[in-house]
């Protein structure tokens, strides 16, 4: 610094202090920064924890009656298919009796067909 003017010298003196000053506020903030920080992850834990000690009995409810509403739709699903069991079970029924009586009607009829003419036969030998 011997060589340098004396204007220069302060000159670089007032630039380190004011370096030295704007660092130190620039650091303060820093640190009031960080512990902000802190105190809002801290705020948002014990926000979280609250929400999920409110929200799990809610959510244990959901689940009792999703559960229920899978139990009854199982049940109509059950009976549902047992009506339609039984609905095809009762409509071969009716088309077998249905079959086995026309084949009755039939030979009765061939029946009476023979009684009739061989009616008519014997008067008419009369």
């Amino acid at each position: 610094m011997e060589n340098m003017a004396p204007n220069v010298a302060e000159s670089l003196q007032v630039l380190i202090y004011v370096s030295l000053i704007l660092i130190l506020i620039i650091g303060i903030f820093l640190i009031k920064l960080l512990l902000d920080t802190s105190n809002l992850i801290k705020s948002m834990q014990d926000f979280v924890k609250v929400t999920q000690t409110e929200l799990e009995p809610t959510i244990k409810e959901i689940q009792g009656t999703l559960v229920n509403i899978n139990s009854i739709s199982s049940s109509v699903n059950k009976q549902v298919s047992s009506l339609s069991n039984g609905l095809e079970k009762g409509g071969r029924m009716m088309s077998e009796s249905a079959d086995k009586a026309y084949k009755q009607l039939k030979i009765a009829g061939t029946y009476a067909k023979k009684s009739l003419l061989s009616t008519i036969n014997n008067l008419l030998k009369k």
